[in-house]
Formats: structure tokens, C-alpha cells, sequence
């Protein structure tokens, strides 16, 4: 890789999906002394700024070695599209979301996380919110799933 990967996650709040995406990404890059080759970060469609994830998202993270804690929540904004080589949708509404409000001098690329290749049965990442902690476990692994084939992707590229 020539310059720093820049990957966005986004989903609804910015407080259970896209947190955790984010931290287990940052995590398996880290784990494969990748660090320096990317730029990973998570935003919301519908997000408030400076929300601490929830407090299952941060536990369930916790359970895979990722501290969450110190993220906040952003709403995903015009200057995303050109800031981030790929923005991760992590439900259709968010990939839609994603396509319909991108700007014209848009750079990045945008998919689902899951996108029909993840092995998992499923094609989006369950909104947690509101639920309990088994919810919040069962994202998480297909987010654990998502993030470890979109790296191994990229890595391939």
C-alpha cells in the first residue's frame, strides 16, 4: 500500500454498530502491524456529536480485547465521502442512505459490510439498540466476521 487505507463505518446512531466495526477493525489491522496503513473511523446518519457508545456495545467489545470507551459519536457529513477511500454501510438503510445523499465530487467507494459474502446467512449487521446483551454478542460476531473479510480484501488488492 502506497498511502494510509481511510475507512469509514457508518449505521444509525454511531453508538452500538459503527463503534464496534470500528474497534474491531483498528484491532485485527494493529494485530497484523498494519497501523500506520490505516485511517479507520465511524459516524452516524442519524448521529448526535460526542455520544459515548452503549454501555453493552463497550462490554461486548471488551469480550474481544477492543476498549470502545473513548469513541464518540459524529454524523456522517458531505466532507466523508472525499475524506475516506470506503465508507461500510452496516444495514441496507444505511447503504442506501449512503448512495442517496452522496455528493457529485464524491471519491469513495461505498458497500455493505456484509454484502452477501460474509458466510454468515445474513446480509446486514441487526441494530442492537434497546435490546440485551445477547443482541449486542450477535452483532458483534457478524461484525467480527464483516471487518476480517473486508481486511483480508483489502489486503488482497
Amino acid at each position: 500500500m502506497t498511502s494510509a487505507r481511510r475507512i469509514l463505518f457508518v449505521c444509525t446512531g454511531n453508538i452500538c454498530r459503527s463503534p464496534l466495526a470500528q474497534g474491531l477493525m483498528e484491532a485485527a489491522v494493529a494485530q497484523r502491524g498494519l497501523r500506520a496503513e490505516f485511517v479507520i473511523d465511524s459516524a452516524g446518519t442519524q448521529a448526535h456529536t460526542g455520544i459515548p457508545p452503549e454501555p453493552l456495545a463497550i462490554a461486548v467489545a471488551a469480550t474481544y480485547g477492543v476498549d470502545i470507551a473513548q469513541q464518540r459519536s459524529r454524523p456522517l457529513g458531505e466532507k466523508d465521502y472525499v475524506a475516506f477511500d470506503l465508507l461500510v454501510g452496516l444495514d441496507l438503510g444505511h447503504l442506501d442512505h449512503l448512495r442517496f445523499m452522496r455528493p457529485a465530487h464524491s471519491t469513495a467507494e461505498i458497500q455493505l459490510l456484509l454484502g452477501g459474502h460474509s458466510g454468515s446467512g445474513n446480509a446486514e449487521v441487526p441494530d442492537p439498540y434497546g435490546g440485551g446483551r445477547e443482541d449486542f454478542e450477535y452483532a458483534a460476531r457478524l461484525i467480527e466476521i464483516g471487518t476480517r473479510r473486508l481486511l483480508e480484501r483489502l489486503l488482497a488488492e
